[in-house]
């Protein structure tokens, strides 16, 4: 299985090379990962995939007039690969808030969205875990949001039909092995 590191260092180049193909496929890559290992880092790496994927598939922002914001996005992330695996909690929530902040950036310009994208990331996650077998609790930790929220996001989408892939007992267990050690 690959590092986390080496996870983020893949979709940094995706995102440089406005590939969004690739990392959506890094996006269900790290959920996989966040699914049997319920960390906070790879929670939120799975969750600024998603967004920079939302970011790479909008045209406007491709223009011109957005490329500062998309470089400062890139510094910021180029910071996440190199301390991703040797970074504290603290450190890392810092770094995540100001990949936050650079998004929230970029979508000031021009606002079209009812929830920023990070929130939009945050709840297409937290639904998606929710989904494929995570506590409604436990997802609702990860993310900070309310589990009603996540509850509604699930109910409006089509999530629980298209995901196939149920947890064995013997994935569950490790889970919540996991979980209480």
């Amino acid at each position: 299985m690959e590092t986390l590191s080496s996870m983020a260092a893949s979709i940094l180049q995706a995102f440089r090379k406005r590939n969004q193909r690739a990392l959506r496929k890094l996006n269900d890559d790290v959920l996989r990962n966040t699914a049997m290992h319920c960390d906070y880092a790879c929670f939120n790496l799975a969750v600024f995939s998603y967004v920079l994927s939302k970011i790479v598939s909008k045209p406007r922002f491709m223009r011109p007039e957005y490329k500062a914001g998309l470089i400062g996005i890139e510094r910021v992330f180029e910071r996440l690969v190199e301390r991703l695996d040797s970074a504290s909690k603290e450190e890392l929530l810092q770094i995540f808030s100001e990949l936050e902040a650079s998004i929230a950036h970029l979508e000031e310009k021009d606002a079209r969205f009812v929830v920023d994208l990070v929130t939009k990331g945050k709840l297409k996650m937290a639904a998606t875990f929710y989904a494929q077998g995570m506590s409604l609790g436990l997802a609702a930790e990860m993310t900070g949001l309310e589990k009603q929220e996540i509850l509604d996001y699930a109910g409006e989408t089509m999530m629980f039909d298209r995901l196939q892939a149920e947890k064995t007992i013997l994935e569950r267990m490790k889970i919540a092995r996991r979980l209480v050690s």
